[in-house]
């Protein structure tokens, strides 16, 4: 939306507006877009969620890659404009750094303050015991269907930084693949605290970046560093339900458990 709506190189498709007006319509569509889903998706529970999810992803996918009307086909909207005010070029590499990070850190704290606010502890009852919450009178698919519009903006802002990075979108941005890309970041960071994802997305990048070049060298297909990733998934999931998180928390209580062992030990003494 930030490409049909704003300034790029296809001005056969492009309407043409500034970007602090292509902006908000592009958060609204996607909010709006992301608690259409999410109205749809909570009408399941566990695995078929996700199932819908990636469905809705696969259909959209094959959606752009098909009309060349409003998206341009498999080409995509390329030379996206990126903005520029107060004489800067803010898509320029230091500024545009601390950008991305001002938006990922307001988004943490975002998420922080709604998990300890009361519909954010309702949120965390709805999720550990719908049933029970709905006897308390918690209307439990409203709340998960705000939790889908809340989660849909925090990813709408994410897509505008990632048009802005790469100034050109296309169909493969919104694969299922980017889709099964952002549901194993959030795995294997773990999904009960706000962290956990930017933990995901930097070990996600590493092996990514590192298991490439790993594979060059010993004379491997490149392409196959999914593999490297998918193995270091199981293993993640394998060993701890709430990916690495889970895993920092099971070692703390085993320290703990042991420091109190430690000092019992000495009190005998």
């Amino acid at each position: 939306m930030v490409a049909v709506f704003g300034v790029s190189g296809n001005a056969n498709i492009s309407l043409g507006w500034p970007w602090w007006l292509a902006v908000p319509m592009a958060l609204t569509l996607a909010t709006a877009f992301g608690t259409l889903g999410g109205a749809l998706a909570v009408r399941t529970e566990g695995i078929y969620t996700i199932m819908i999810t990636l469905a809705i992803g696969a259909a959209f996918y094959y959606f752009t890659n098909q009309n060349w009307a409003i998206f341009n086909g498999h080409t995509g909207i390329n030379t996206v404009a990126t903005p520029h005010f107060w004489g800067v070029n803010w898509r320029a590499d230091i500024p545009f750094y601390y950008v991305v990070l001002a938006v990922a850190a307001l988004c943490y704290f975002a998420v922080e303050y709604l998990s300890r606010a009361p519909f954010g502890l309702a949120l965390q009852g709805v999720r550990d015991n719908p049933r029970r919450m709905a006897a308390l009178g918690f209307n439990v698919n409203a709340h998960r269907v705000a939790a889908y519009a809340f989660a849909s903006f925090v990813a709408a802002l994410a897509g505008v930084l990632q048009v802005w990075n790469y100034r050109q979108i296309s169909p493969g941005s919104v694969s299922v693949g980017a889709c099964i890309d952002v549901l194993i970041i959030a795995v294997v960071g773990g999904i009960t605290r706000p962290i956990g994802p930017f933990i995901g997305a930097l070990i996600f990048v590493l092996l990514r970046t590192f298991a490439l070049d790993f594979l060059v060298r010993l004379g491997l297909d490149g392409n196959r560093f999914r593999l490297l990733i998918g193995l270091g998934f199981l293993a993640i999931v394998f060993w701890s339900s709430d990916g690495v998180i889970g895993l920092w928390q099971r070692w703390r209580q085993r320290q703990r458990r042991g420091a109190d062992r430690s000092g019992g030990g000495r009190r005998d003494g």
